[in-house]
């Protein structure tokens, strides 16, 4: 089942790129000139601080381009499907559900930083939810106040010094870099070895249960490619996810 959702992907991908137009980068053709005093004119490039280290950019655009698409035109509708046909409070199980299961990479990821109260918190939630939460659909660890932190095996890399790499729009699951896709695999790793309630060795091999994990998963993304409507959409979302990880970064620092 895996491989034939990889090689779906891959198709849809394919016969997507062969209709764009060729790469353009907006940024080279960006001219802004600004009337001084003494009449000289300077080309001022106002959005350079947006650069990001980023040398795959045309494959990363070409992606970027393709994730704008789907989320567009199957992604939005099928979550505004979602949210008028199942009511609030399964909707909110549902999400618990999975977040509790996320709570077994973020206690060990805790525990390989060498942070004992974050673990602890990790894993007390995880014991709290699945048994009085029942399975985690409930999340009387919040009422207990003991909030979720995310903890992935990103932020554990860079705790040991290993800096992010070169940028990467990865297909479907949107912005990235070298560093946290290894992470990402990392953390899917983990799940498939401690298999917490068996659930992550359905996610590729029950449709059902990977249709609504990436519902869900996109439902919790408060996010879309429209809000960023502008021929520097790229640019701005390149720069916005860089800073955002910078700061989630300083938890662990």
């Amino acid at each position: 089942m895996r491989s034939f959702f990889l090689f779906l992907s891959f198709c849809v991908f394919s016969s997507y790129a062969q209709d764009r137009i060729p790469y353009s980068n907006p940024m080279d053709q960006l001219e802004y000139y600004e009337e001084h005093g003494d009449g000289a004119r300077s080309d001022i490039r106002r959005l350079a601080f947006l650069d990001v280290y980023d040398p795959l950019e045309p494959v990363n655009r070409l992606f970027f381009g393709f994730n704008s698409g789907l989320d567009r035109y199957f992604l939005k509708p099928v979550l505004n499907l979602y949210r008028v046909t199942v009511p609030s409070f399964i909707r909110k199980g549902v999400s618990n559900f999975f977040q509790n299961m996320q709570d077994v990479p973020n206690t060990l990821n805790s525990l390989m930083q060498l942070r004992a109260r974050a673990a602890l918190r990790s894993g007390t939630r995880l014991v709290l939810n699945t048994t009085v939460g029942i399975l985690g659909f409930f999340d009387p660890a919040e009422a207990a106040g003991l909030s979720y932190q995310r903890n992935d095996f990103g932020m554990t890399l860079a705790r040991y010094g290993v800096g992010a790499g070169p940028y990467l729009m990865l297909p479907v699951l949107g912005p990235s870099n070298v560093r946290d896709t290894f992470g990402l695999t990392g953390d899917i790793l983990v799940q498939d070895t401690v298999n917490f309630l068996t659930v992550p060795e359905h996610y590729y091999s029950d449709p059902a249960v990977f249709a609504i994990y990436g519902i869900n998963y996109r439902s919790e993304i408060q996010f879309t490619y429209e809000d960023f409507e502008s021929p520097f959409s790229y640019d701005m979302i390149r720069f916005l996810y860089t800073r955002k990880r910078e700061l989630q970064l300083q938890t662990v620092y």
